[in-house]
């Protein structure tokens, strides 16, 4: 994890497992394919959910670009679920959704 965009809930430095999924909730934090960019991978949370396509967005809203910048991202590109934060120590643990 690089950049402030999910702050406080992820932090530069975090390392994270994605679980590969097809099943998403508002809520879930999802990794994406930058659609700008498809081989960069973003880290939003799921806003939105429809059968064709997430609108991703950010905790820390003043530093993250997101949907509201480059908009709802195809499921073709969400490459996962982020369900375990693995290091660093003293930061470790489940990644729950939000409500």
């Amino acid at each position: 994890m690089s950049g402030d965009s999910m702050v406080p809930t992820l932090q530069p430095g975090d390392r994270l497992v994605v679980w590969r999924t097809k099943r998403f909730r508002p809520g879930d934090i999802v990794a994406a394919g930058d659609p700008r960019h498809p081989a960069r991978t973003v880290l939003k949370r799921a806003a939105t959910v429809d059968p064709e396509r997430i609108f991703l967005v950010g905790d820390n809203e003043m530093h993250s670009t997101d949907s509201r910048h480059f908009g709802p991202v195809p499921l073709g590109l969400v490459r996962g679920k982020a369900v375990y934060r693995y290091a660093p120590p003293g930061r470790t643990g489940r990644l729950r959704p939000k409500d």
